[in-house]
């Protein structure tokens, strides 16, 4: 073939051809192309990883960003708009193509529901999307993966070293006693959905030194009521939904519990 064909060629070539083959969390074989230029984070923790190692590529936040927030972000990051949360319980795929990312981007538990999504999601879009293992001991190799699949090698790298760093620190004083402080981990808009104790979402409260406490139950995060909560009489109350410190200052049930009255509220 002469060159000058062969260099024609290889410009009007979609880039998707030129892929590599990524092993993601789920076990899935995915084809990720070599030039990537816009990502899309599939929900929060994506969104932070991505933020992290390569702010230039992002497409967006997947939920909202206050002012405080994003002036300590890096500058590529901060002025992004918000973008579909494919997470979330509503079908956005139409918004999704729309913005015509070369990856998706998952980041968090690696369970049945998030696996399935993975596959669901690039099965609707066409677009290569992977699901990459949020737990606490994985960070190191998940930054390092994240790093060569974006050509970030260098920053993810330093990333990766300081979480090694940090990882092999000891765990926090309390961590092995019954000791205060106890913690509380509750998802949802009510704030109900209580994370157990040994699981990959709390391990991080873990490693502090703090206690968590929940309900006895078998999955990683159970169903209570405000009385149950009052029981359990945590120290510090931790909300992943930020309207949740607003909304419970409106209801009188909330100021039963001992750290919502001494002001111990917290978010993820």
């Amino acid at each position: 073939m002469p060159a000058r064909l062969f260099i024609l060629l290889t410009l009007l070539w979609p880039a998707t051809l030129f892929a590599t083959e990524v092993n993601d969390a789920t076990g899935r074989t995915v084809f990720v192309p070599d030039r990537i230029t816009h990502v899309l984070p599939a929900g929060p923790p994506a969104a932070i990883l991505l933020e992290a190692v390569a702010p230039d590529l992002m497409l967006g936040w997947p939920s909202p960003v206050t002012e405080n927030v994003r002036a300590m972000l890096a500058p590529a990051a901060a002025t992004l708009p918000q973008i579909p949360r494919l997470t979330g319980h509503e079908d956005v795929t139409e918004k999704i193509q729309a913005l015509k990312p070369d990856l998706i981007l998952d980041y968090g538990t690696v369970s049945p529901r998030y696996a399935a999504l993975a596959q669901t999601t690039q099965q609707r879009t066409g677009v290569p999307t992977l699901l990459l293992d949020g737990s606490l001991p994985e960070i190191p190799r998940t930054l390092r993966l994240l790093g060569t699949i974006l050509h970030r090698e260098v920053r993810a790298e330093t990333l990766a070293q300081f979480a090694e760093a940090l990882l092999a620190m000891p765990a926090g004083p309390n961590a092995r006693t019954n000791s205060h402080p106890r913690v509380v981990y509750a998802r949802g808009a009510d704030g109900l959905s209580l994370a157990a104790a040994g699981t990959e979402v709390t391990d991080a409260f873990a490693r502090a030194g703090w206690r968590v406490v929940a309900p006895d139950g078998e999955s990683p995060f159970c169903q209570a009521s405000i009385e149950a909560i009052r029981t359990l009489d945590p120290d510090i109350l931790i909300f992943a939904e930020p309207a949740m410190r607003a909304a419970i200052g409106q209801a009188h049930a909330w100021q039963t519990v001992r750290a919502v009255r001494e002001g111990q509220l917290g978010r993820q």
